[in-house]
């Protein structure tokens, strides 16, 4: 089963990043991503309380980056969402019957760390700069297509 929080995510700082200086509204961020407003304003709470978001309230307000675009890292995002463990392993009771359900547990607890941990490694090789200016590359790339000599 797929989550899409963190594509979600991204795409919510990208338009931040996209934008600029210029607060935006969380109807305009959920318009783009096409999703509720209530949604981005949950996830713009994470933001907010690892500082990677600004909030203005009241007329004119919106939400803005609060550091530039290169120093934020996908896995700075990742880790802003604060989703616990990406993968639950319940511990047995010693007492459980099935010796292999009480012994394979930790084993896999340590196995799904070491890859959540790869994960957030790998993410941090990749600034919200990157993505955006990528995201730009293929748009100038597309509008040129769509256009003559």
């Amino acid at each position: 089963m797929a989550n899409s929080r963190l594509a979600i995510a991204i795409h919510t700082l990208g338009v931040l990043a996209f934008i600029g200086e210029k607060s935006v509204s969380s109807k305009m961020i959920a318009g783009s991503v096409k999703t509720n407003p209530v949604v981005i304003r949950r996830i713009l709470a994470n933001f907010v309380k690892s500082g990677l978001v600004e909030v203005q309230m009241g007329a004119g307000g919106g939400s803005r980056l609060a550091r530039p675009a290169e120093e934020i890292s996908l896995a700075d995002i990742y880790l802003a969402l604060d989703e616990g463990d990406m993968f639950d392993v319940p511990i047995l009771e010693d007492s459980h019957q099935c010796p292999i359900g009480r012994t394979v547990r930790p084993i896999l607890k340590e196995v799904f760390f070491e890859a959540e941990s790869s994960l957030v490694k790998s993410l941090g090789q990749f600034s919200l700069a990157e993505v955006i200016g990528q995201v730009k590359e293929r748009m100038s790339a597309r509008y040129c297509e769509g256009t003559e000599d």
